[in-house]
Formats: C-alpha cells, sequence, structure tokens
C-alpha cells in the first residue's frame, strides 16, 4: 500500500508506512505529519513520539489483534451491529450463523458495486481528505461543488492557489474519479 505525509499542508513523504516514517523522521525529527493512505483517501493515526524504530513499532501496533479470541491474524474486529428483531431472526437460520452470514452479504456487496456507487465513495474520501487540510483555503468550497458536479475546469480553477504536492495529489484523484464517469476506468 501507499501512503502520503502531510505537513503544514506540504506533501513531506510518499511511499509504503515504513518508508513514510523513516522519511519524516529524517525530514524533522519533531514534527508529526498526517499520514493517509493514497488509494482511499483514508487517514492512519499513530503517534509520532520516539525514535524511528520506536515509532515504526508503534504504527504496526494498530495491525494486530492482541486479542487471543476470534481470529485476530485474519484481522476479524468485533463491533456493534444495530439490526430489528426480524433481521436477528433471519440471520440465525442462515448457515454459519450471523457473522458468517453479515460477512458473506459484505463480500457480495463489494463485488457487485455499482459505478455510480464506486464513484461516490471516491468522490466521498477526496473531499473528506481536502476538508481536512483545505477547508479553510480558498476555493475549497468551489473545489468540492466542482468535484461533485465532475467539472474539471471549475475544480482546476478552484484549487489553482494550493500548494503545489496537494493540488497534483487531489487533481489526480479527481481525474481517476472523471475516469470513472466517462467509463474509461476500469473498477
Amino acid at each position: 500500500m501507499e501512503y502520503i505525509a502531510i505537513y503544514d499542508k506540504t506533501a513531506v513523504a510518499k511511499g509504503s508506512l515504513q518508508d513514510i516514517i523513516q522519511q519524516v523522521k529524517a525530514f524533522d525529527n519533531n514534527i508529526e505529519a498526517i499520514v493517509f493512505e493514497v488509494e482511499t483517501c483514508r487517514r492512519i493515526d499513530f503517534s509520532w513520539y520516539g525514535d524511528t524504530q520506536t515509532v515504526l513499532d508503534n504504527a504496526n501496533v494498530d495491525t494486530v489483534n492482541k486479542s487471543k479470541r476470534g481470529r485476530p491474524k485474519l484481522g476479524v474486529k468485533a463491533k456493534e451491529v444495530t439490526l430489528l428483531p426480524r433481521h436477528w431472526e433471519w440471520l440465525a437460520r442462515q448457515k454459519g450463523g450471523a457473522s458468517a452470514t453479515l460477512r458473506r452479504l459484505v463480500e457480495e456487496a463489494q463485488i457487485s458495486t455499482s459505478t455510480e456507487d464506486l464513484i461516490c465513495t471516491k468522490q466521498q474520501q477526496l473531499d473528506k481528505f481536502m476538508m481536512a487540510f483545505l477547508g479553510d483555503e480558498a476555493g475549497f468550497e468551489e473545489a468540492s461543488r466542482a468535484l461533485y458536479r465532475n467539472s474539471k475546469v471549475s475544480f482546476a480553477s478552484a484549487i489553482e492557489s494550493w500548494p503545489a504536492e496537494i493540488k497534483d495529489f487531489v487533481l489526480t484523484k479527481f481525474n481517476a474519479i472523471a475516469a470513472l464517469h466517462n467509463g474509461t476506468a476500469s473498477q
């Protein structure tokens, strides 16, 4: 997976999580960059406190479930699901029980994601990323509206004054979404 580290509205590192940590620590040992997964724009949180090895060790803690129950090696996580009684009754009658049925339904939904759903998800991811760094920048509101309208001219115009690395990153993401709109990209 590829990540991007941003500090003070500047991309200070890009690469694997290990590369990011090493590059940021080499750049300035005292900064706390914000790290995002490039594909999903999902923020990755961990502590920057300590030397490079300490940060590397701490960053990997979230990927390993310390609990011995369940399937920690598979990354299985227990979370709350709220359903109506009739839903629980239906799940209880399914082969493998509620958890297996829910996993199977989620897998099927992921496989059959429509292009519209994919576009919507990617727009929301990019909008959330832009809000995290650029919500107070000139052009943010216009860029956000242009993103959802799929207006490349308006989007490019709105982000013109943004920092170069961030502008390049969001424009690349916008172009990928536009390609989905136009049917020129694979899902």
